[in-house]
């Protein structure tokens, strides 16, 4: 239930190094440098979807340790699957402390969307600090764990709460309703829509060489103040986020509702459900 479709998503990244990997490497992120910004395409070419599972995960958290070390050369390779856990936090799921982690970088990050993007993958957008997209059909976004049985477990119907207001937050979360790009640009979800994918490239690009202009300490700090006021607290995210999910995965009825999408989208497909989810999910409760 925790998919996205991406066909563009750009994070605007002031430090660079290089590093040997932390974790397994999937060659999901395609990255190209220049005057200070990076540009990171995510192309999960093991899902017909471009579902962000664990392949893109463990490239994403690859990519974060770089960016977190700013400079620091480190060279760990191990062969061993992603844990559980993560490692920096033990509190925090692997998941759940990645897009916590991206919150958390000192580099300003841009989300670029063109296609679906919905549960997981949509908290994946909104731990990023600005998100644009197209105002093209193939726009839709949603936060769908409820009609799952479940609740965004890494914080999503928060940072919507934030963004939009604590109504619309019910109204999408608790319907798992789609949003589109100019809907969600008037609400607040994302920042602006574009019509074309040319304005919208053009703009964050843009966007990202003024930013890249600055000294990287004042864009740390002022993301620091941000934070603080606009973003849950670790502890409000890992008892009213993770660990609710945690329990409620357990539960017969959200067991029952995952094998039914399983088995009606074959875990991948191309399929209506998959594409248009909040208009087909009505069928998993016929």
């Amino acid at each position: 239930m925790f998919r996205a479709l991406f066909r563009f998503s750009t994070l605007a990244l002031l430090v660079l190094s290089a590093h040997a990997a932390r974790y397994p490497s999937f060659g999901t992120l395609q990255t190209t440098n220049s005057s200070g910004v990076m540009n990171v395409v995510i192309n999960n070419t093991f899902s017909s979807i471009n579902l962000f599972d664990l392949h893109v995960q463990s490239d994403l958290a690859n990519l974060i340790e770089i960016l977190q070390a700013n400079g620091t050369d480190i060279r760990v390779v191990p062969e061993s699957p992603l844990p559980f856990y993560d490692p920096g936090l033990p509190n925090m799921t692997f998941p759940v402390a990645l897009v916590w982690n991206i919150t958390q970088l000192p580099q300003a990050t841009i989300a670029v969307i063109e296609g679906r993007t919905r549960g997981f993958g949509n908290e994946f957008l909104m731990s990023c600090d600005m998100r644009f997209a197209t105002t093209a059909p193939s726009v839709l976004l949603a936060q769908l764990e409820t009609s799952f049985g479940l609740n965004p477990g890494a914080g999503g119907g928060m940072y919507l709460a934030h963004e939009i207001g604590r109504g619309r937050a019910f109204e999408y979360v608790l319907a798992s309703k789609d949003i589109d790009g100019a809907t969600a640009a008037r609400y607040g979800w994302i920042n602006r829509a574009f019509d074309t994918s040319a304005e919208l490239r053009d703009y964050v690009q843009a966007l990202a060489a003024r930013i890249a202009l600055f000294p990287a300490a004042g864009i740390a700090g002022a993301k620091k103040g941000i934070n603080a006021v606009s973003r849950p607290s670790m502890d409000v995210i890992i008892e009213y986020a993770q660990d609710i999910i945690e329990v409620l995965a357990e539960t017969p009825a959200a067991q029952a509702l995952s094998e039914k999408f399983i088995a009606a989208t074959h875990n991948q497909s191309i399929c209506p459900l998959e594409l248009n989810y909040g208009e087909e999910l009505v069928t998993l409760f016929q």
